[in-house]
């Protein structure tokens, strides 16, 4: 194997792909990227830790057909400091070494034959009677999804159906999920299914992913496709594939109050500024910030015995009975900066009940297409 390519687009294609290596895994090939020629004039680079897989082509001058496998912590450091220049690889095929040079710099890394890297995505192409769906949607509406939903996915938890985002795509609809037991985001997205409905789990770590390669190729559209136990997404050069979260998530539709007898709406921007101010004297065990509802405004406090106290006011309208709610202060302020509208709307009934919180728009279908349903803490 020998190849010419440009260092921009090199060093670009190993940090797309090398957050996936596996530096911990038993097997010492996962820590390096696959490099494979696939024409003349294009190249492919693969990641693996046996759960997560990515792949991205990119252009190269191919010299000579071939591919090894190369440490992608080594490889990044070494490209990074090369001169801007034109870099060349070249593969000697009895010792699996390979001399990278760049103008008057010049390296000999030691790979792993590519005959030891794992075959991965190897069934994208199963034959015709298979079960696989095939759903669209841009890009930049799933990215949105993905942020508005993954903060409140359970930490800690790995492998369990609330360490992920559940999709629920119902006609052309599709609904992304996330709850840890005290928060739950709900966004609504357009997309192209074609008409099927399902409903599946994906890893939180598989969304963060794929928002950072949306980040950064800039592809209008995406295109993922279910299977038995895995997922993956398509783009332009790029391909995403992920196992599934094996599981029942629990009937989210159900939590979410159908009403709420108090609505109240507030300034985004000054809530967020309100809260943050009065969270410097908050208990950091607890994150306890009291909502004081009355009738000429909101009022937002904390104390801390050993530290000392803090209050905000904000005008608001609000015409019921007063109503005292505490909320851990960091689930609102997640929800609030996930949100783009000037005003946020607030819908309550008691203080030990759900709370919702959600953007304000011209129609209320507009408004509950991103909702965050906070539980209180019970002040004693």
């Amino acid at each position: 194997m020998e190849i010419i390519l440009n260092k921009e687009d090199f060093l670009n294609g190993i940090k797309l792909v090398k957050g996936i290596a596996s530096n911990k895994g038993v097997q010492p090939v996962l820590a390096n990227i696959l490099i494979e020629t696939v024409s003349n004039d294009r190249i492919m680079f693969v990641s693996t830790d046996l759960n997560l897989a990515i792949s991205y082509k990119l252009n190269a001058e191919v010299l000579s057909e071939g591919k090894i496998t190369l440490s992608a912590k080594t490889l990044e450091e070494i490209v990074n400091k090369l001169p801007d220049k034109p870099i060349t690889l070249k593969l000697n095929d009895e010792t699996n070494v390979v001399t990278i040079a760049c103008g008057k710099s010049k390296f000999e890394l030691i790979g792993i034959s590519a005959e030891e890297y794992p075959k991965v995505f190897e069934d994208k192409q199963d034959d015709e009677n298979n079960d696989d769906k095939e759903f669209e949607i841009n890009a930049g509406l799933l990215n949105k999804g993905i942020k508005q939903t993954v903060f409140s996915t359970a930490q800690n938890e790995t492998g369990s159906v609330l360490s992920g985002v559940c999709f629920n795509i119902n006609e052309n609809i599709l609904e992304m999920v996330a709850t840890d037991g005290n928060r739950l985001t709900r966004a609504r997205k357009e997309i192209n299914s074609k008409g099927e409905n399902v409903m599946f789990i994906s890893p939180a770590r598989t969304l963060n992913e794929i928002s950072r390669i949306i980040s950064i190729i800039k592809d209008e559209t995406v295109k993922f496709i279910l299977k038995k136990n895995k997922i993956v997404f398509e783009f332009e050069n790029v391909m995403f594939q992920s196992r599934l979260i094996d599981g029942t998530y629990p009937k989210y539709q159900q939590l979410i109050p159908s009403t709420n007898e108090k609505s109240v709406s507030v300034v985004r921007e000054e809530l967020i500024q309100a809260i943050e101010r009065v969270s410097v004297m908050v208990n950091e065990r607890t994150n306890i910030v009291k909502f004081n509802f009355e009738n000429d405004g909101l009022e937002i406090s904390t104390d801390t015995p050993e530290a000392g106290s803090g209050k905000d006011f904000l005008d608001i309208s609000y015409e019921y009975e007063n109503l005292l709610i505490a909320f851990n202060y960091k689930y609102i302020l997640d929800s609030l900066k996930n949100m783009d509208t000037k005003n946020v709307k607030i819908e309550m009934s008691t203080n030990l009940s759900a709370s919702i919180f959600k953007p304000e728009c011209e129609n209320e279908e507009e408004s509950n297409n991103y909702i965050c349903l906070i539980m209180p803490v019970q002040v004693r």
